[in-house]
């Protein structure tokens, strides 16, 4: 290569254009902490990067990190400011709508069959800003699981066009399973195959994907949300208030209102141990704080809740049970901040107390929320939503209280060994000279490989 020529592609490369895929936009604190960790590693290494983002809700993720977003369904609303704007104004296609919406069941035979027509518009448009990046990047989270049905259907879609358009893909960090149908064990297998770097946050997700096939190269990383910076959201706590502080996040395990899983009378169950539960602990002197990290799934669990100890909130307890759901992540970590311990059935809530050094309870619903208890020492903590006692929870909890410096203190070194695997990680992703995995083209130092697009 001659200088000229690696001249030419050093200013090339100084100001990349790098998509960012996860299925968020709803509120979910977990899917924007991510997104906020690979943001600040990626301008860390590459301050003239152009990020965009590609989202369920793309208001929602323009407006909380302040990038171009882009619809990944058909049916979500564009970003104002991206090429899929529509004009505005009560034009003859929303009157049509309208109209429809007066007879449901029309309205939902036209839906049905115009959705693959709108499908195909949508890719099509999908494709060229795909096609204008300089690599496409899965960016952490749950991605490869069918629990919320399309997940796996959008991962490969788009993977299928970063192929098409020579657009190099980059699945970082994310979680795989459950996959027990036949088409999303395909759509994983699938994308994968299509990308240069694969992986995966925990050793099941990798075995996951053993088991169907993948041979690929897959690595495992810690959770991107663990490369987050929490200095500015760390506070003194709740000693000055007299009495300790109980966080904890219901959420919606079983209601048939939210759940993929529909059964109410686990979910009455489920609401009543945490009712036992919480009037324990006042009347064990703690101060509760019912806290949520994703509001969509959370609503209506946070409100039976709030029914269900209405008697204690407007009486003996006043003042020291507060149900105080906040909607920004810089919110949420400040409000966690200033609790003393954690209950809660979330991932990143977990993950959110290890950053925090806060003793955490995980009433888990899902493997992968067994998987980083485990990993971070702590397993004893961790119970079977669906099936705890309130006994168990209670002898549980106060061994937690016992434990409490000594978990602080393991939690510290474990952030710590997290975060600095993922700065290695992101170092070798963005500058390892001659890419990551497979036969990829060998470029000068400097060139960021990671970004080395393919001749179209």
């Amino acid at each position: 290569m001659t200088p000229s020529t690696q001249h030419k592609h050093a200013v090339a490369f100084d100001s990349p254009r790098i998509g960012l895929f996860d299925h968020m936009g709803f509120g979910n604190m977990g899917d924007a902490a991510i997104l906020e960790s690979f943001i600040k590693n990626i301008r860390k290494r590459i301050p003239r990067a152009e990020i965009v983002a590609f989202s369920l809700n793309p208001q929602d993720t323009a407006t909380r990190h302040k990038i171009r977003t882009y619809p990944i369904r058909a049916c979500d609303q564009p970003h104002s400011n991206t090429p899929f704007s529509e004009p505005q104004g009560p034009g003859l296609k929303a009157r049509i709508k309208d109209l429809l919406r007066g007879y449901p069941f029309l309205h939902s035979v036209v839906r049905t069959l115009a959705y693959p027509f709108r499908e195909i518009a949508h890719l099509m448009r999908s494709y060229e800003v795909v096609k204008s990046l300089d690599a496409f990047v899965l960016s952490g989270g749950g991605q490869l699981c069918e629990l919320w049905r399309e997940l796996p259907y959008n991962v490969f879609k788009f993977s299928l066009l970063a192929k098409l358009s020579q657009t190099p893909l980059y699945i970082v960090g994310v979680g795989a399973g459950p996959l027990n149908h036949l088409w999303n064990r395909l759509f994983a297998q699938w994308s994968i195959g299509f990308s240069r770097f694969t992986s995966l946050r925990d050793t099941e997700s990798q075995a996951l994907l053993r088991s169907l096939g993948v041979t690929s190269e897959l690595s495992v990383w810690p959770d991107p949300a663990y490369g987050l910076d929490l200095r500015d959201y760390l506070t003194a706590g709740s000693a000055d208030r007299g009495r300790p502080v109980v966080g904890l996040n219901p959420m919606g395990f079983c209601d048939p209102r939210i759940w993929p899983r529909r059964d109410q009378a686990i979910y009455r169950e489920y609401l009543e141990k945490l009712t036992t539960f919480v009037r324990w602990l006042l009347a064990q002197d703690f101060e509760v704080e019912v806290f949520t990290g994703d509001i969509v799934v959370d609503h209506f669990a946070i409100d039976d809740l709030q029914e269900c100890l209405r008697a204690e909130a407007n009486g003996t307890f006043t003042g020291r049970l507060v149900f105080r759901p906040l909607l920004s992540l810089g919110e949420l970590l400040t409000q966690m901040s200033r609790f003393d311990y954690v209950v809660t059935s979330k991932f990143h809530g977990i993950v959110f107390s290890h950053l925090l050094s806060r003793p955490v309870i995980g009433l888990s619903y899902h493997s992968k929320i067994d998987t980083l208890m485990r990993a971070a020492g702590h397993l004893e903590y961790c119970l079977d939503v669906e099936k705890f006692d309130v006994q168990t929870l209670k002898d549980r909890f106060q061994l937690l209280v016992h434990s409490k410096k000594g978990l602080q203190t393991e939690f510290r070194k474990f952030v710590a060994n997290y975060a600095s695997e993922l700065e290695r990680n992101f170092d070798h992703l963005t500058w390892s000279d001659g890419g990551l995995v497979g036969p990829l083209p060998s470029y000068h130092s400097g060139r960021l490989p990671f970004l080395a697009k393919e001749t179209r």
